[in-house]
Parts: structure tokens; sequence; C-alpha cells
């Protein structure tokens, strides 16, 4: 993580633009598990969740966490 990535609170133009426009091997990790968190980038993970009634895989599923409005659980995924 680099020293401007600490002081700043998110991305200046916003984060569903941050998450689409740039390449992944350019994000930081935090920022990264943020975009994923929003539902903005797939996940990819081999685990899979119940959502509902029946379970999902999680892999390469764009799904929001609790805390953004989603189904996801953040402690169960990973």
């Amino acid at each position: 993580m680099k020293v401007f990535e600490i002081t700043e609170e998110g991305p200046t133009q916003g984060w569903k633009a941050y998450c689409t426009n740039t390449p992944s091997s350019k994000m930081s990790n935090s920022w990264r598990s943020s975009c994923k968190a929003r539902g903005h980038l797939a996940r990819d993970t081999g685990k899979s969740q119940k959502i509902g009634k029946t379970r999902k895989k999680l892999d390469g599923m764009k799904a929001k966490s609790e805390k953004y409005g989603g189904p996801i659980s953040p402690t169960r995924t990973g």
C-alpha cells in the first residue's frame, strides 16, 4: 500500500468509475476488495454461499456484500 492511499478516503472520480476503468493490477488490495464488496468487480473465489434457499458459487459473480445492500456475508466469503 502506498502512502497516498492511506490518507485518501476513496477514489476522486467515484467508486464505480474507478473500479470499472482501473485494471486490477494497478489497484491496491484494499481498494480491489472494496470494489468487490460494492459489486463492481467479479469475485474470484472457489467458495459458495447460501443465497435464499439455494447454494450458489461466488466465482465470477458480481454480488454486493451485506454492508452495501447485497446478500453476501463478508465473514463467510473470505
